[in-house]
Order: structure tokens, then sequence, then C-alpha cells
């Protein structure tokens, strides 16, 4: 962006700040207003007091809270709803403008800003998930692209960029100030607001932002910055952005203080990311010191797990000797770094492979470059390594999934029995029975008879009604009425 086009955008900004922001007050509500069928929906409501979503709990049902919130959205009229966005009970407020949102033709974006300092708390409850959510940040929630309800009115591109000017220009205590700070395009207009933020207000989100711009003179606000609880969590996080020789000696001495710990401290994570960042002999001699310096054991599996990820963060050639090293000593591997590392070396990663899939590989350690296309890729790690050694050893593969049929657990189960279903080969018929005739988990023993079921064999259907008389376990409870429908379904008796 130019410099007269930063400086028309930042009057753009201002100008919205200055003139057409109105201060928020619940007095703004006027009663009556309000018709007397909807102060009695207001009523439900707030007797309730919790913003509840359509489906809440792990048995997901629709909460009486969501039918009021129907009722409202049917039988209230616009100019209600736009007063009740300022009623004083703040999840009346919050429903108003949800329902106001269902409106196509409905100015959303100069509600919004009336809540900026619209800081009252209320409980929410959307799906297994409760918290406490200020009644602001919900606002901002409704009308952000892509979250929230998605059928909704959400604002357009030049709106959002206004919406989070005005969350970092207006003092505010939203929540969605440190996001629009987090994620603001920087430019040099923006920078004097961003320090001040730092320095008048301790703004840690702006920390992070600040050190964007990679100035020498905030190196040491940044070396000298600690947040709540003395955490170093967005100074770690602002290193990452600006990773200057002058910050190496905090993160070697903040790593070393934390070998003797008997707990650990998710700042680590970001610890790890700041000295990853660098990409220098350096930093592979720090992340190495904890595979062999951590005095407690089942904390230093913490430490190699942010190791992993930070190195995966800030890939390098340099650190490749440590990724194999976390995979074939520690067994950590997820699909990104299994990709990367193909790449990388792709026989060391097939015999990899097997050793991970098959209990007690010896492997044959031979240097054969394996073949690779892009159907071997999977949503899942486990499945992509299956399909690697399906294209390469069709009866090893076949080996494997015979031997987790028998021994993984429910949730790999699933995966071992698509893959069955896919192939369709009779290989794997015994290997189910095996494993049905003792199974008592319903999840697993519904889908090895659905499996069992797709080969279409009158033989092994009858097998399967023989394996029920003899295992109690498929005749108790869920699992067996859903095994009862399963069977009607397709005329098994």
């Amino acid at each position: 962006m130019n410099k007269i086009n930063l400086k028309s955008t930042l009057y753009f900004f201002l100008a919205i700040l200055f003139l057409s922001i109105k201060s928020y007050a619940k007095n703004d509500y006027d009663s009556s207003k309000i018709s007397e069928q909807t102060k009695e929906i207001v009523k439900r409501i707030e007797k309730i007091n919790i913003l509840m979503g359509e489906f809440v709990g792990q048995a997901p049902r629709r909460p009486q809270q969501y039918e009021n919130f129907e009722e409202l959205k049917k039988k209230t009229s616009f100019e209600e709803l736009r007063m009740l966005t300022d009623h004083p009970n703040g999840v009346v407020r919050c429903y108003a403008f949800w329902a106001l949102a269902h409106n196509e033709n409905v100015d959303l974006f100069s509600i919004v800003k009336t809540h900026l300092i619209d800081d009252a708390t209320i409980e929410t409850l959307f799906g297994c998930t409760g918290s406490v959510e200020k009644v602001g940040d919900v606002f901002i929630n409704i009308v952000t692209p892509k979250y929230f309800d998605l059928n909704i009115k959400k604002l357009n591109e030049k709106e959002s960029k206004a919406l989070d000017s005005l969350l970092i220009y207006k003092n505010n205590n939203l929540d969605s100030r440190f996001t629009a700070i987090e994620n603001v395009e920087i430019n040099e207009l923006l920078y004097p607001r961003i320090r001040e933020l730092v320095t008048k207000f301790h703004n840690q989100s702006a920390l992070a932002t600040l050190s964007k711009y990679r100035k020498e003179n905030d190196i040491q606000l940044i070396l000298k910055n600690k947040g709540e609880d003395k955490s170093f969590f967005y100074t770690y996080k602002a290193i990452q952005n600006f990773p200057d020789s002058k910050f190496f000696p905090l993160l070697e001495k903040n790593l070393m203080q934390t070998l003797d710990n008997d707990h650990f401290d998710y700042d680590w994570r970001e610890l790890y990311k700041a000295i990853a960042t660098y990409k220098n002999t350096k930093a592979v001699d720090l992340l190495t010191i904890p595979f062999t310096k951590v005095k407690h054991q089942n904390i230093k599996k913490y430490h190699i797990d942010f190791i992993y990820d930070a190195i995966l963060v800030n890939e390098s050639s340099l650190y490749d000797d440590l990724l194999w090293k976390i995979w074939e000593e520690e067994n950590i591997i997820t699909l990104k770094g299994f990709k990367y590392l193909l790449k990388t070396n792709p026989s060391k990663t097939y015999e990899l492979s097997k050793q991970n899939l098959l209990k007690n590989y010896n492997g044959n350690h031979e240097n054969v470059t394996p073949f690779i296309d892009e159907s071997i890729f999977a949503d899942g790690l486990k499945e992509t390594m299956l399909n690697f050694i399906l294209a390469n050893e069709r009866n090893l593969a076949y080996n494997i999934i015979s031997n987790q049929i028998l021994e993984s657990d429910v949730h790999d189960f699933e995966m071992y029995c698509k893959k069955v279903l896919e192939l369709k080969e009779t290989t794997f018929v015994e290997p189910l029975f095996k494993r049905l005739q003792t199974e008592n988990n319903p999840n697993v023993y519904l889908q090895i008879v659905e499996t069992l079921i797709s080969f279409k064999d009158k033989d092994i259907n009858k097998r399967i009604l023989e394996t029920r008389k003899e295992n109690k376990n498929m005749n108790q409870n869920w699992g067996s009425d859903s095994l009862d429908q399963i069977l009607e379904k397709n005329n098994i008796k």
C-alpha cells in the first residue's frame, strides 16, 4: 500500500471512530416500545439467562432457550428487536442481535459499533461447550464471516477491516480486540498506536504485532516483557516474528530453567518455536539438549512434543536429524512430519512406516526406493502409511490389516474395516470372525458385522448368527438392538 493510500485509510478509520461511534448505554432501552407479547418471550429468556445454540449437551438436544429464541425471531418486529439490542439483560441483547442478523436489510455494522464497550459477561452453551463471554464479543462473532451461524448476514470485507481498526484504536475490553491486533496488516501509520498499546496498556497481543516491524528500538521492550503470572508466552511469540541474535541468551537461559521442572508449562511450546525460528547450528544445539538433560522422564515427552511441533513450523534441513530421532526413538510422528520426511528420504520413511504398523517387524533394511503417488495420501497418518505399503508390498499390507483387525482399539478399528470394504478380500474374513467371537464393544462388533455382510455370502451371514449365539456380549443393551436392525435390514434371519 503506498503512502497516500495509507493516509486515506487511516483518515477513513478515524472518521468512523470519532464521528459515528456513540457510547453504549443500557439506558437507551425504552420498554414502552416493546409489546406485551414480546415482553413475555423476553422474560422467559431472562429466566434461563444462558445464550444457547440449537443443540446442546453430549446427547444433542434442542433446548427450551433456543425455542424461546425462535419465537422471538418470528413474533418480534424489526423495531422491537433493534430496541432489545439495548435491553439491560446481556443474553436478551445477544438474541435480539442474532435475530436481526437473519434480516438481509439490517445495517449490522452500525449496531456492532455501539457495543464495542459492551463488556458485560454472559454464560453461553453451544453443543457441549460452555463458556463465559462478553456481549460485545458475541455481537462480533455473530457477524464474523465463516463463524457462528453461517446462515445469517455477515459484515463485508470493508466493514470487517473498519471494525478491526475500531477495536484497535478505541479503548475497549473485548477479547476481539486481541484478535484484531494480532491479525492486523502492519503499516508505518499504525506503528505508533501498536507501540502505545504495549507501553501504556501492556497489551500482549500488541507486543506480538509490534515485533513484526523488527525495529531495533523495540528489542529492549520485548526483552523486558512479561505477561500475566510472569509468563513469557507473548515474549516468545514476538521473538518468532523478530529472531534477532540479542534474544538468544534469554531463550537459552529460560530453556535451562525448564530442565529440572516436575511439571510442564504451555509457554514451552512457544519457547521451542522461538528457538527453531533461528534455523542455525546454535538452535540445533539448544533443541537437542532436552533429549538427555531433562530431569524427570515423564516431563521429557512434553519437551519432545513441543520440539517436534516447533521444527515442523520452521522446516529446515538442519533439523532433519532431530525429526528422524524423534520418530525412531520417541515414536512421535504426524501426517505433516511423515510427508516432510517422505520427501527427504523415501526408503527410510517406508521402513519406519512398516515398523509403526506391524508388530515385531525386523525390517530388511534394503535401500530400495519405494513407489509413491498421490493416491497413498489419506486424511489420517495410519491410513496413509497403510496405503504406502499397499502400493509396494500388497501381501505385507494384508498381513498388517489382519493383525490390526485382531489387535487395534476402537479408534483405529474403523479405518481397517474401511480398508477391508475397499479391498473385498476374503483373506480378512477369518480374523474378523476371530475378533467377533469375543468382542464386547458394540462400536467394534457392529462394524465387524457390517463389514462381513458386505461380502454378500450366505455362509458368512450364517456364521454371523452362529457367532452371536456364542458371544453373549452381542445380545446386551443398545448394541443388541442395533445389531437386530442391521440384520433385519439385510434380511439375515
